[in-house]
């Protein structure tokens, strides 16, 4: 079981990387419009998340929501539900 959870953990991992990296870190500009590495449509980023984030670009709040929920909630996952076992025993 140990090694089935440290398996699932390096597979989210390495899918977060790759995808952070393509959704933050990789831009295309074609026929006028802004896209970021997935594909999705940037737009001018507000003001309160220029200020926090200091993105000039994002892809709006829905897509910026999943990512978050996405990120935090996976991280959350591998920390409190696969690895608790662990945690417990020490």
């Amino acid at each position: 079981m140990k090694k089935l959870k440290k398996i699932i953990t390096a597979i989210y991992f390495i899918i977060l990387l790759v995808g952070g990296f393509m959704a933050y870190f990789v831009s295309s500009f074609k026929d006028g419009i802004w896209k970021d590495g997935l594909g999705r449509v940037l737009y001018e980023s507000p003001g309160l998340i220029n200020f926090f984030h200091f993105q000039d670009k994002w892809p709006g709040l829905y897509w910026w929501l999943f990512d978050m929920i996405y990120f935090w909630g996976g991280i959350s996952f591998i920390v409190f539900v696969l690895w608790k076992e662990e945690t417990e025993n020490k």
